[in-house]
């Protein structure tokens, strides 16, 4: 028997937001079943995404060249990757760790340097941007 799980579940387990998971979904990174408005996901297919390094696809295994890094002063490095599928891709310490859309950047920004003990951090903008 399939044992399916939810989305929260499925993020809890691979280490990621839900946001993230229901992204992959709908981009078929990961595949799951729709029910009405409700994602499962079956757990051998997170089983194979842990096996595999977390991720559905190998490049998002190693962080593309980021748009735009912040180095807080709580020591975290946190890279803004473009997707292909529009989305921005947020790494934390070089693992990724959640999906948003460009217009959820800024307030995204401004609560990470708030959250990291200061008001302070140190931001380094790719080249050709």
């Amino acid at each position: 028997m399939n044992t399916m799980i939810s989305t929260g579940k499925a993020a809890e387990l691979l280490g990621l937001r839900p946001r993230t998971i229901q992204a992959w979904l709908k981009s078929g990174k990961l595949k799951g079943i729709k029910l009405g408005s409700v994602w499962r996901i079956q757990v051998e297919e997170v089983n194979r995404l842990l096996s595999a390094g977390g991720s559905p696809s190998p490049k998002l295994n190693r962080i593309p060249e980021p748009l735009l890094r912040l180095k807080l002063e709580d020591g975290r490095a946190v890279s803004f990757v473009e997707s292909t599928d529009g989305f921005i891709l947020v790494a934390v310490d070089g693992k990724p760790r959640a999906t948003i859309q460009p217009e959820e950047l800024p307030a995204l920004i401004r609560s990470l340097i708030q959250n990291s003990g200061s008001n302070r951090a140190t931001a380094e903008l790719a080249t050709g941007v």
